[in-house]
């Protein structure tokens, strides 16, 4: 299947490589090559690496390379289509490059492409009876490589729809697990959430009541504060458990990273206020992230950076990037940062260095919980009085069309 190529990587497990050698045993045996070798290709480097090399002289490469678009195999890759050279010291396109182990000056080169895009290119050549390859090896090679290749993309995709049945029961057992912890919190809260109003409202009532220098009223305003934290808690535990019981979870709906920053920083404006700068470098045609509640998780980034900037003049850095497997989206401000005493409590639940009635610390250890069925992590570094940079890791599995 020889498709023009594109950006993705496809990794070649061991079988598959197997089956690759065959397939160049079984075209050398045909066409009477009594050398062979077989280049997989790493898209990261972008660079031809050598796999198998099959000869009559028992000669031995090891660690050879070739980068894409230099050299004679390189070459064959911007070819893109199975090439013939009967003698390379007459053809133009490429140059013998002093490979002495060949004995012979025609070779037959076909890359290898699936539908994700270059997997890698077989090379023969030292023909049995001294003589340059003909057009009808060219044929014959290219028609047993022709079946190998649909042989070789119905693996990978078989191989994929595995990986992916595999993804789509581990995030079932997760939703399934949050589904019912959201629900036992939702049931806790709404039983708690009702005397706790009754006993808010009438803590107020007496409060009123008392004058201003009265050691009572000291002591209820103390009880008020309590009351109150207890309040922002069941709040944020009625937002988990929409987050794991909405239909954004049950049906598989892609979101736009970007947009989602921007809306976010939209809604939270008033909390920005003037005195911080947000500067914002975002990778276009980012791939769209399959919902399972990231938004969260970015509103309580920033959310938190602007916390740690307080009334100071600051600065908030946003990025978004996509490098290899991963999804980056880093959140930097100039905060006051993170002292090393507690950085490595920063996730636990309930654990918090706001005021009691500006935070419930479950922000984080829930944006960690979202962050992990992404197959991701959220990574820290921190200084104080230097600020912190947060960045958030995304599967590229959990991606649209990746």
């Amino acid at each position: 299947m020889l498709n023009s190529e594109t950006h993705n990587q496809t990794i070649i497990d061991n079988s598959l490589k197997d089956f690759l050698n065959e397939v160049l045993r079984d075209i050398m045996s045909s066409t009477q090559a009594e050398c062979g070798s077989l280049f997989i290709f790493d898209s990261q480097c972008e660079e031809l690496i050598l796999d198998s090399f099959y000869n009559t002289d028992n000669i031995h490469l090891e660690g050879l390379r070739q980068s894409k678009g230099k050299g004679n195999l390189g070459k064959v890759i911007d070819i893109k289509s199975p090439v013939l050279v009967k003698d390379i010291d007459r053809d133009a396109r490429f140059k013998k490059n002093g490979f002495s182990h060949y004995r012979t000056k025609s070779f037959i080169s076909i890359p290898l492409f699936s539908h994700n895009g270059l997997l890698g290119l077989i090379n023969i050549t030292d023909k049995s009876n001294g003589q340059p390859f003909s057009e009808k090896d060219l044929d014959c090679a290219v028609a047993v490589f022709k079946y190998a290749s649909i042989c070789t993309d119905n693996l990978i995709r078989s191989k994929e729809l595995k990986e992916e049945k595999e993804i789509l029961n581990k995030q079932k057992n997760l939703l399934e697990k949050y589904a019912s912890v959201g629900k036992l919190a939702a049931g806790v809260v709404h039983e708690i959430n009702n005397p706790l109003d009754g006993v808010i409202r009438y803590t107020n009532m007496v409060i009123s009541q008392l004058k201003d220098d009265s050691t009572v009223k000291e002591y209820l305003s103390e009880v008020r504060s309590g009351l109150s934290r207890i309040a922002n808690i069941t709040k944020s535990l009625l937002e988990f458990s929409y987050l794991v019981n909405s239909n954004s979870y049950k049906t598989k709906r892609y979101i736009d990273i970007n947009k989602l920053i921007e809306e976010s920083l939209v809604t939270l404006n008033g909390r920005i206020g003037n005195n911080i700068e947000v500067r914002k470098n975002y990778t276009e045609f980012l791939p769209k992230v399959i919902d399972l509640g990231l938004s969260h998780v970015i509103t309580n980034m920033i959310k938190n950076a602007t916390d740690a900037m307080g009334q100071e003049r600051g600065i908030l850095d946003i990025s978004t990037s996509y490098k290899g497997s991963m999804v980056e989206i880093n959140f930097k401000d100039s905060g006051a940062g993170i002292p090393e005493e507690i950085m490595g409590r920063i996730f636990e639940p309930f654990f918090t260095t706001k005021n009691i009635d500006q935070g419930t610390g479950l922000g984080l250890s829930m944006s960690k919980e979202i962050i992990s069925k992404y197959d991701g992590d959220i990574e820290v570094q921190s200084s104080p009085g230097k600020g912190s940079n947060f960045k958030i890791l995304i599967s590229n599995k959990y991606l649209q069309n990746v």
